[in-house]
């Protein structure tokens, strides 16, 4: 990967293809390496595709700052900004959907569309709040289980459907190694669920002023420590002006990964659209 000082930060980054900008944010704790080629390869032929470690991810230091999806999202806009790149498409999944809607926010003019992509924006029901901090679940599951096979665990039942992971053993296999061999340390991973959890959007919405399509899988159930994801992209789509939802079928929290293809054709389509 290549590296470039952001204000003090190193930021490790790659930028590959051809076209106009596109950012692709990772999820909590996840490297840029855990990107498939499947999914970057058709991307890359119509655009400029920007991938990056979040802090304390792969080769991207910690820095001295306290974790939060609005800092991640500054740091995303200061890369941008260092590369001379922009406005750009932005995807961001799950996690990565959040600090999107703050670069969205902070950053319109370097923000051409975003992706919200199985994410949400944090509480937006009073009758079910989100945990603030880390979710006593993966506290425990943690403890019990270690930091290695909780990951392992936690891709294999959350980003891929049942069957799909018994079929195709072989590409969960490819995430957890991308992901662990990358990994943050476990305080840094930690410390991105706690800025996950602690993301607050949802009253800010009504300003997110860029074309923006909300993406999810219609298997994507699993109540996580924010909630449903299939819930919070209704909500998004309700919420966001002018928002289009599109379904991805049979699919789960990970169909970037389950089904590359079809998720790069529909933001493909997506970037298109905007561009005539």
């Amino acid at each position: 990967m290549s590296r470039i000082d952001l204000d003090g930060l190193t930021m490790a980054y790659e930028l590959v293809g051809r076209g106009t900008p596109l950012v692709l944010v990772a999820g909590t704790g996840y490297p840029g390496a855990t990107w498939h080629p499947d999914l970057l390869v058709p991307l890359q032929q119509r655009h400029q595709v920007l991938t990056f470690d979040h802090r304390g991810t792969g080769d991207t230091p910690r820095g001295s700052e306290p974790f939060s999806t609005r800092l991640f999202a500054a740091d995303a806009l200061a890369l941008l900004a260092a590369l001379d790149l922009g406005p750009a498409h932005v995807v961001g999944h799950s996690m990565g959907g959040r600090v999107a809607q703050w670069m969205a926010l902070d950053g319109p003019t370097q923000v051409s569309s975003l992706v919200l992509a199985a994410t949400g924006p944090g509480q937006f029901d009073q009758s079910r709040p989100v945990t603030r901090g880390v979710p006593l679940h993966t506290a425990v599951a943690m403890i019990e289980v270690g930091f290695e096979a909780y990951m392992a665990e936690h891709i294999r039942d959350t980003f891929f459907t049942p069957e799909f992971a018994v079929e195709r053993p072989e590409v969960v296999a490819w995430l957890v190694e991308a992901f662990w061999q990358h990994r943050p340390s476990l305080e840094d991973y930690l410390r991105h669920v706690i800025a996950r959890q602690e993301h607050q959007t949802a009253d800010r919405l009504a300003d997110l002023a860029v074309p923006t399509l909300v993406l999810i899988g219609d298997r994507d159930r699993h109540m996580g420590g924010t909630g449903v994801h299939w819930e919070q992209s209704e909500y998004l789509a309700r919420h966001v002006p002018g928002a289009r939802r599109e379904v991805i079928p049979d699919a789960s929290h990970g169909y970037f990964w389950q089904v590359p293809h079809v998720a790069a054709g529909i933001v493909l389509e997506w970037t298109a659209s905007l561009e005539g």
